[in-house]
């Protein structure tokens, strides 16, 4: 059986959970109003009408204020903005549980990893071109991120660019926090493949 490492599906359910509270805002903040203030307005008299008795009484009406008609274009704003950010985030998550991009494959003839893009296929590389697999921590942006290290025999084979990863030829590290299997379980995996082109299976 080959190897797949996809998306994690416990962090894309958080991720969709998490865009939920932005939805509900943006609704609370542009319509409901029950958490978030509505905007400023005054009472206006838009004319007169009878009740039971008789009686004429006032119609009145809600008319926001200017400073009101400043927070009702700062909330559609930024209610709209979270609305769209929420609902994008919600729907990339489903998507992602129902078919999840597929990070590295492993196969008989070498691996398949998808550093070239979202658009793009992704890229082959045979066993003979691999010359180690180990996994470890590597500092990005001053944080410290698990990553899955391939050294390729071709230092030129390495991606400048890899999306998902860092170039450091003759090594490319691939970032492996979003992975469903941890990178040191892939490096063991795979560590004993490298250079043989022999077949790959997970352990039953």
């Amino acid at each position: 059986m080959n190897i797949t490492v996809s998306r994690s599906p416990l962090r894309l359910l958080t991720f969709a959970l998490l865009a939920v509270p932005a939805v509900l805002l943006a609704v609370d903040m542009t319509v409901s109003h029950r958490w978030i203030r509505a905007p400023e307005s005054s009472e206006v008299v838009v004319g007169q009408t009878s009740d039971e008795s008789g009686e004429m009484v006032d119609l009145t009406k809600d008319v926001l204020t200017d400073v009101g008609r400043a927070e009702r274009r700062r909330d559609l704003l930024f209610g709209g903005a979270l609305f769209v950010g929420g609902a994008a985030a919600m729907a990339w998550a489903l998507k992602e549980l129902a078919r999840p991009t597929r990070f590295l494959i492993a196969d008989d003839d070498g691996l398949l990893i998808k550093v070239d893009g979202v658009r793009r296929a992704p890229r082959r590389i045979a066993w003979s071109g691999i010359a180690e697999v180990r996994s470890g921590l590597i500092e990005d942006d001053g944080v410290e991120t698990p990553v899955l290290s391939i050294r390729l025999v071709d230092p030129e084979a390495v991606p400048r660019l890899p999306a998902g990863g860092l170039s450091d030829p003759p090594w490319l590290h691939l970032f492996s926090d979003e992975w469903d299997k941890p990178a040191h379980r892939v490096a063991a995996l795979l560590e004993h493949q490298v250079g043989k082109g022999q077949p790959v299976g997970e352990p039953e």
